[in-house]
């Protein structure tokens, strides 16, 4: 498995069954899948069923895909069995993208042993790909092939008053959410979720925010962005515990951030 032989794939698959669908669907091609609000398209399931196999030629190794699991529950459990496994989520941010909304992406992670160990992230109408090996570095790619690489900021560690992040309070557990919620007022600043993990992961490895707390941790979200963010040196790790997030263990609130800020920002959401 080379970082390489993936994002070609990506863009591929981006520009032959995404974006001609893009603000191009018609009514019997959203539907809903869980809830009102959980979207699928077309686009994510002819995505997915084309991706699948041009990944198992890279290695053939289990595919988790969002779509294949709605299909197969039990799916995700291999990413805490197998040796090696793949996650796709064909179109991260299916809303927006069924709103005509530009925010959403392509992502695939590569896991090994139940940990991250690359992941690639594609924002299809801009073109920029970012993707990172963890112990190999993190980059960003354009349309045109510039590459620039991603790290964590470096400095003194700021205090929280200096902080802007991103919190999702939906879908939090009532004992943390009260916790996150008594924490907003100290911040620098916050902002919610764009509904696209892909560009929540973007917007702090491009410096808009200085951290993430997800408390929702479906694999595909969260595989890819954490891998990145891992290769570009930010920690990602469960709250309660301190564990290295590992996308076999779903549900668990975890928080991403540089060294030092994570323990920051740890002890200003108090005790579990």
């Amino acid at each position: 498995m080379t970082s390489d032989a993936v994002s070609p794939l990506m863009r591929r698959i981006a520009d032959e069954y995404i974006r001609p669908r893009f603000r191009a669907l018609s009514e019997g091609q959203v539907s809903e899948k869980d809830g009102p609000g959980d979207l699928v398209t077309i686009a994510d399931i002819e995505a997915e069923h084309a991706l699948t196999p041009l990944l198992r030629e890279i290695e053939d190794i289990p595919v988790v895909g969002e779509e294949a699991t709605a299909e197969d529950p039990t799916l995700p459990d291999v990413l805490g069995e197998a040796d090696a496994a793949w996650t796709v989520d064909p179109v991260d941010g299916t809303w927006n993208f069924a709103h005509g909304r530009a925010d959403y992406a392509v992502m695939v992670a590569h896991v090994v042993e139940g940990d991250t160990h690359a992941g690639w992230i594609l924002q299809p109408e801009t073109g920029d790909l970012i993707d990172g090996v963890v112990g190999g570095g993190a980059q960003v790619t354009s349309r045109a092939g510039h590459t620039r690489a991603l790290s964590a900021p470096t400095g003194p560690v700021r205090p929280l008053n200096k902080l802007r992040g991103m919190v999702v309070t939906r879908f939090t557990p009532p004992e943390l959410k009260e916790r996150v919620e008594a924490m907003l007022p100290g911040l620098g600043g916050h902002t919610t979720p764009r509904m696209c993990a892909g560009w929540d992961y973007w917007d702090l490895l491009t410096g808009d925010v200085d951290f993430l707390v997800y408390s929702r941790a479906k694999p595909w979200d969260h595989a890819p962005g954490a891998a990145i963010c891992t290769a570009a040196g930010f920690e990602v790790r469960y709250i309660n515990d301190g564990a290295t997030y590992r996308p076999g263990l779903p549900g668990r609130p975890f928080l991403v951030a540089r060294p030092g800020e994570w323990e920051v920002i740890v002890e200003a959401l108090g005790a579990p």
